[in-house]
């Protein structure tokens, strides 16, 4: 009887640890970015004062299973009318401007192809890594490899709070690159060749995506 009610015991706590590393495991789904947060400033030889700022308009969509980055997917979407500075005369004329045709080509889109350099999120740890992908700008498109650090925050039931996503990354892109025809002489000193462009992206479960 003892025998039957320890072996009882014991398959009920298997079970359990069983049940919960199941519910800590999460699987591949679906994240839309919650908050994106864009910057830029422009850098060159002939800068004086640099024009700087943020884009008000980012949406994205994140695919990732923390446990194996392989086939990690996703992309962002910049808006390039929502730009903002200290100045509103730069907005002004780099919505209007003739060389970034933001009428013609509204937006500026990364599209994440494969993760290097990490194969798996600790959780609640920032893990270096390098995202490739291909960068669009001035409907333009290119492959870029981007360093990347990345944070995994599991769901906490205890806590209440949901599984978060947070990525920060930067790179730097030339304005010749991308076939933009930036204006020589007073222009140049403050746009520069080109720009150190800064991301920081939350992301959440899609709701009815989660798993």
């Amino acid at each position: 009887m003892i025998r039957r009610r320890n072996q009882s015991v014991l398959v009920l706590l298997v079970v359990s640890a069983l049940a919960s590393f199941a519910n800590a495991e999460t699987s591949t789904g679906t994240h839309e970015l919650e908050e994106g947060k864009v910057r830029f400033v422009c850098e060159g030889p002939q800068v004086t004062v640099p024009a700087w700022g943020r884009f008000g308009t980012v949406e994205g969509a994140l695919s990732i299973d923390p446990r194996d980055l392989r086939k990690a997917s996703g992309n962002i979407d910049v808006f390039m009318v929502s730009i903002r500075t200290d100045d509103s005369a730069w907005d002004t004329m780099f919505r209007r401007a003739g060389f970034l045709e933001i009428d013609d080509v509204p937006k500026s889109r990364f599209v994440l192809e494969t993760v290097r350099g990490a194969k798996q999120l600790d959780p609640g740890k920032w893990v270096p890594m390098t995202l490739d992908g291909r960068f669009a700008l001035h409907g333009i498109s290119k492959k870029v490899s981007v360093p990347a650090t990345v944070r995994w925050t599991p769901a906490d039931a205890k806590r209440g709070t949901s599984e978060r996503i947070h990525v920060r990354a930067s790179f730097h892109v030339t304005w010749d690159e991308y076939e933009i025809a930036m204006p020589t002489g007073r222009t140049r000193t403050f746009a520069g060749d080109g720009a150190l462009i800064q991301a920081d992206l939350a992301y959440a479960p899609t709701k009815g995506k989660r798993r």
